[in-house]
Parts: C-alpha cells; structure tokens; sequence
C-alpha cells in the first residue's frame, strides 16, 4: 500500500513576522502593500526604505516580494548581500532554500534551511522553526533518508506544540506517520495517525480524506479488508471537490490493490483506469499505474498486455524497490504466457536487485524492507526449479531466500512489536525504536550466520548428516531431503493453508497424539527420516513457524524417542556457526533469578553451577555487565524471565532489561547458550530470528537451548537438570533428546517436555557424541 501525503510549502508565517515586528511609518508602508499582495509595489517602497535606513526588517519585506513575484535570482542575490552585511532575518534563509528547491538543488536548500532554524530558533520562533522542520522533513524523506526525517518530524511537533498551533501540530504527527508506516512499524504509525486525528485532523474535509486513505492503508497491511475498502472509498468522497490529484490517484490505486487481493478483477480494473484519470498534464506515465495496469491485465488472463504495461515501466530505470517488483510480475506475466525461459530470467533479475539492495543496505534505505512480499521472487523461481527437477538449484534458491530474510526478520522483531501495557506510545518511543535499527543494522548486515554460501561448499559442509529443508512457496510446502550429499525433493500432500491449521492446533494441544500423527504424516512422510538413532537437522520454514518437531508422530511413536531433532535457520548458516574458529575456555556462568522473585530459578542456579562447577552469580549479583561480558564462558545459563516490548526482545537482568540487539551488537555468543525461561525460543515471524535465542546465534553462538512456550518453573527445572545430567555440556542435542526421553517414559505430557528446542549445532565441541 502507498501513503498518501499532503505537504505544502507556505510563507504565510514570513509574512506575518514581518509585519508584526513594523516600527515606523515608511517600513510600515512597505509591509502594507506586502499584506495586500501588490508585490511589485512592495518591492520597490521596500528597496527604498532599505537603501535609506538598511533596516534588516524592510530587507527581509523586499526578499519576500522578490520570491512573491517569481524572482528567483534576485531572492539569492539578496540573501548573499544581507548575509554578508550581518542582516538576515529569520525566515528570509528559507526564502533562499526555497528558490534552491523549486530548482531542485537539493542540498543547498538543505543548508540553508538549517541556517533559517537556527536563527527561528535563538528567535524563540516556534511557528516558524516548525515549518522549517517541516520543509526539512520533505527534503530527507524525497531523498529516502528515513530516520532524518523522522527526527525533523518529531522536531516540528515539539515546535508546533510550543507555538500552541494545533493545525502544524497536525501536519507533523502526519509526518511521522508517514516515516513509520514506511518502515514497517505499523503499531507506531497507527499510533502517530490517531494523534493527527485528536488534533482536529479532518477539520476540512480534504484533510479528513488523508486521515481516511492512510488509516485504510494500515488496515490493508494488517489484512482487514474490507474496513481497508470502507475507509478508502470513505475518502474519496470526503474529497469530493478536492484539487488534489494526488490523493485521488493514490487512493484508487490502493483500492486496486486490495480488489487484486480479494480476487475481484473487474473492480480492480475499474478503480486503476479512474486512478489514471488523474496524471498531471503533460506527466510521463509514472511507475505505479503501469504498475497496477499490468497487474490487472494479470489478473484478467492478459499476459501480452501486462508485459507490454511492465517493460514500459522498466525502461524508466526505476527505483530498485519499485524495479524488483516490476521484474516479478514480468516473470509472472512470462509463465503465464508460457516462456518458462524469460520467466526465470526475469525472477532472477528480479532476485538479484532485491540482494543488491540488501548489500547496499544502510538504515536510511529501510523503506518498506521488512515485509515479506520480498521473498516472492524467490519462490517462483524455486517452483520453477522444482518442477523441473532441478533440486540442487531448487536448493540454493530455498536458501537465498532463508539465509537472506535473517536480517529482514530479526529488524522485524526489533522494530516492530506492540506496546505493552502501561508504555503509551510516543515519539520519544518510536525514535528509540529507529535509533535501535540504526545501531544493530550493520551488526546484523555483517553477521557470519546471514552470509549467503556456493551451495556445493554448504553440501560439503552438511557432510554425511541427515536435514529436511521446508520451504513454502505460495500455498505449496515442499520438502527438500539432503542427506549423504544428495538431495531429493517433493512436495508435500497437503496445501500449506491445511497445513497451518492443523500446526497451530497442535500448538494449542500439543498432546493431542492423534493430531500429531496426522501432521507427522504430512510433514514426515515415507522415506524422508535417517535410520535410528541419528540426528535430523530441521529447516523449519513460514507456516511450521513455531511447530515442536520432536512432538510430531511417525509410526505410533514421538520422533524425538527415535531420532534427536536440531532446528536450524538454514544450511547455510549451520556451516556458518561451525566455522567459528576456537573455544572459549571460561568457566560455565550462570545467571540466576536476578529480582529474587523466581524460588525454582535461583534452586535451579545453584545445582547448575554444581554441575558444571560454573560460576553463580544470582539476585543482584545477575547482573547486564555480567551478561554482556560472558562471551569468554564455555556455557551460559540464563534462568530468569524474556520477553518482548516496543523496544524489541529482552532478558530479564537486576539492574534492568538487556535488548538482544545488545547482545548481537556486543557480540556475546557463548558456544553454548541455555535460556532456561518462558517462550525464549518463539520468532514472530517467518523466519526463527526473531526469538532472544536466535540473538545468541547472530551474536556468534554455536548452540542455544530455549523454549517454545512457557512451562512451570519447577517442570522447566526438571528437564534442564536432565539435560545436564544426559551430557549437555558436551552433547547438547543428544542430551535434549535423552532427557525428553525419560519424559515420556514418565508418562509426561508433550505441554511439559515438546517445547524445548536446540538451535544451531549438534557439534558442540571436538570430539562430541553424535547421533540421538
């Protein structure tokens, strides 16, 4: 879906400076013919009083009536002349970024916005200062520097605020809305829309209009279509009368959208020849309604039409967001003609801008980056790979689109989660929210683990080990068998929809053995498991999400009683995680019950570190220092409380919550990692990176013991100490299914004992036991 925007560029505010701040009778003639617009009048009287008196007042009327008349190299002239005799007044610093802008160079008029702030600001020019902000927010935003104007943003509601002006107060949490929304923080531009609207957004009808549009975007990302379509054609006859083409264009573009989605061509068609209607006169066809031309052409079986609509698009040299998902759909319009060979061509053209962009990845780039229309590139190309045969390179594509969605999936997970109760939503919280993106960006873009592998190198890597990779691709799940250095592939007998129905029903009664068996027929199917006992290392993909493999039945049996079960991000990065060269040699550290509220945490603590003749440090000694130095131990255990708030993942420490961008950021990854705490394993998406586990995985860790979903303390502490005592120091994923094992054969339900999981890897240490 596309924002809809409303900026304007406005000089009122100069205009009524100048003449509240008169204070003789020639200057006040001046600023006379300035207020009734005759500006030529006003140019000439204000020249004069300037030449008799130099009053920096009269300068500043005459500047304005210079920009008022369209004088744009007299309006610089000026400047440059008062500048240099020491009288420029706020505002007239704006008048020449504003000239700069009309003339699109850019970056002057970035400069000398700045120099007109600071000067409204040591003014104490609230108003002013606000719609300098707001100028600067346009500038960052046209040029994708998203934090930028975020923060220009957030200035000019502050601004706004203190000059008790409600209507720029409006137009600022408009904008912040606008940055959020783009990157993917839907809970924070919800959040930013609704305080636009407390302001008396819509007091006129078009500015209800924008509210409408961009409330129906957000409804149509979170799936709510039909309110999505209410509020947009809500809109449009809000605007009913409105000049503004853009809104009308936009809007119906967004109700394309959505009529394409629910199924519905003919509507599809209708709403994006209306949003043709309003191009400018003399506009080149832009992007979006080719776009949308060739979709609905798609859509009603016309693929000669829509590749004709796409290859105009394309030969404007697009935007690298927009020219990937042209390259899609010309792949899509290709296969439907039945050229499988420009298909492929043009989903690997498409695949290859959308890696470039993730190599070239900074923050300011972010826009619309964490939403998962990304990976559909990817899965055409995998299921034409497929069908044909081609597994190895069916394959490689699966793990392109695995190994490269880590850092998409854990920014997700980062940026964002909803508020919880009690921390209302602000933007001091959203920009604490986009402050945590920019500084774990770069970690996140250089981890080992997102590293993308020749997929020979990771085959040689899996070695004689057994995995099954599953990878959705539209409302298929296939099923990708690499063992012993072949690799075979099939899809599975039922569509991924059913599929996902009968996992999250597992999810709600993991001991429904008649439901486990039927989804481990499904997902386990004739010939895809090892001989016993051995490990199966498990690439869980979309919607087995956060299925308990090891709960799953084969043959009246749980698979975990006959094989160990490893859950890893993709091959790629298990060869990753291996490579990892030496063994930190410090003792095991436990952290336990640091707000001494946990009794069976802080017992667990204790015999733990007996145990391992670890190191203990609990209630307030459990500290953030002592986690974010624990990179030097051989094992961490972490017995305390995790979770998640608007500011991303966290674990529970005694002096405060430590956010695992930290831990990623800080690189403390211990070779082992056990998160003895409730859900600490859960993703939020797609791809497992989103849990506190996966954080010690990016951070450098080779194997993390977490959870799935929460289970009691003295239960939990059972099972680690099992674990321990089954060789999990040495053998963690041989250890997990051995103490799980006794479990079961203690009559243990699945709700106890399934939701704890391994990630990473089965080879802990040299030497390590393999196998179950």
């Amino acid at each position: 879906m596309t924002p809809v925007t409303a900026r304007r560029l406005r000089w009122i505010w100069v205009c009524l400076a100048l003449l509240a701040s008169c204070r003789n009778s020639a200057l006040q003639q001046c600023t006379d013919l300035l207020a009734a617009k005759r500006y030529a009048a006003a140019e000439k009287r204000c020249a004069q009083v300037y030449a008799a008196e130099r009053d920096p007042h009269a300068a500043a009327a005459l500047v304005y009536s210079e920009y008022a008349l369209g004088h744009g190299d007299e309006v610089l002239a000026w400047v440059a002349r008062l500048a240099k005799a020491g009288k420029v007044r706020p505002g007239v610093w704006g008048l020449a970024a504003a000239v700069h802008e009309q003339r699109g160079e850019i970056d002057a008029a970035y400069r000398e916005y700045r120099v007109d702030l600071a000067l409204q600001q040591a003014a104490k020019d609230h108003r002013g200062a606000a719609y300098t902000l707001d100028r600067l927010f346009d500038l960052s935003w046209r040029r994708s520097r998203y934090r930028e104007a975020f923060l220009f943003a957030g200035r000019a509601l502050g601004e706004a605020s203190r000059a008790n002006d409600r209507v720029l107060e409006e137009r600022s949490a408009e904008a912040l809305y606008t940055v959020l929304y783009a990157i993917g923080d839907l809970e924070g531009a919800r959040q930013a829309l609704e305080m636009a609207s407390s302001l008396g957004g819509g007091e006129d009808r078009e500015g209800r209009a924008f509210l409408l549009a961009n409330r129906g975007n957000l409804l149509a990302d979170e799936g709510r279509l039909a309110l999505a379509r209410r509020d947009l054609e809500q809109a449009l006859a809000m605007a009913a009368g409105s000049s503004n083409p853009q809104l009308f264009r936009t809007v119906h573009l967004n109700l394309t959208n959505i009529y394409l989605t629910l199924g519905d061509a003919g509507r599809a068609a209708h709403h994006v020849e209306e949003a043709w209607k309003y191009r400018e006169p003399g506009e080149p066809q832009p992007v979006s309604l080719a776009y949308y031309r060739a979709r609905v052409a798609l859509a009603q079986k016309r693929p000669a039409e829509a590749a004709r609509a796409l290859s105009a698009a394309l030969s404007q040299d697009p935007a690298p967001d927009w020219a990937w998902d042209l390259e899609y759909q010309r792949g899509r319009a290709a296969e439907a003609g039945g050229d499988l060979h420009a298909a492929e061509a043009a989903y690997t053209r498409s695949i290859g801008i959308i890696e470039e962009m993730r190599r070239s990845l900074a923050f300011d780039e972010l826009k619309s980056w964490l939403l998962d229309r990304k990976r559909e590139p990817f899965e055409a190309l995998f299921r034409l790979q497929a069908r044909s045969g081609r597994v190895e390179e069916a394959l490689a594509t699966a793990e392109r689109a695995q190994a490269r969605t880590f850092v998409d999936a854990y920014l997700q997970a980062v940026s964002s989660a909803p508020s919880p109760a009690g921390e209302p939503w602000s933007p001091e919280l959203a920009a604490a929210r986009l402050e945590n993106l920019e500084r774990v960006l770069p970690v996140m873009s250089t981890s080992p683990v997102a590293a993308l592998q020749p997929i020979r190198r990771v085959l040689s890597a899996f070695g004689d080990r057994h995995g099954l990779v599953y990878f959705e691709a539209g409302d298929e799940l296939w099923l990708i068998r690499v063992s012993g250095g072949s690799v075979r592939l099939r899809p599975l007998a039922a569509p991924a929809a059913e599929i996902r129905r009968l996992g999250e029903r597992l999810l709600a009664h993991p001991e429904d053995t008649a439901l486990a068996g039927e989804l481990g027929g499904i997902l386990l199917p004739s010939g895809s498991l090892p001989a016993k006992p051995s490990t199966v290392h498990i690439v869980a993909d979309g919607v087995l999400g956060n299925l308990p493999f090891a709960a799953l039945r084969c043959g009246g049996r749980y698979l975990v009683e006959d094989h160990a079960v490893v859950l890893v991000p993709s091959l790629s990065a298990l060869a990753a995680l291996e490579s990892r060269q030496g063994t930190p040699s410090g003792p095991p550290l436990i952290l336990a019950d640091p707000l001494a509220n946990l009794p069976a945490a802080a017992a667990e603590g204790r015999e733990v570190a007996r145990l391992l003749a670890g190191s203990l440090r609990s209630r307030g000694e459990a500290t953030s220092g002592a986690l974010l130095n624990a990179s030097g131990a051989r094992i961490l255990h972490l017995a305390t409380h995790t979770g998640a708030s608007s500011r991303g993942p966290w674990i529970q420490l005694a002096d405060r919550r430590v956010r695992t961008a930290e831990i990623v950021m800080r690189r403390v990854g211990p070779p082992l990692v056990v998160l003895a705490s409730c859900a600490s394993g859960v993703r939020p998406g797609r791809q497992m990176w989103g849990s506190p586990g996966a954080a010690f995985l990016a951070a450098g860790s080779r194997a993390v013991l977490a959870s799935l979903w929460s289970v009691g303390d003295e239960q939990a502490r059972r099972l680690v100490l099992r674990f321990y005592a089954e060789g999990g120091a040495t053998d963690p994923a041989g250890a997990l299914a051995r103490a799980q094992r006794v479990a079961i054969r203690q009559g243990q339900s699945p709700i106890v004992w399934a939701p704890f999981v391994l990630f990473g890897s089965e080879r802990f240490l040299e030497g390590s036991p393999q196998g179950g």
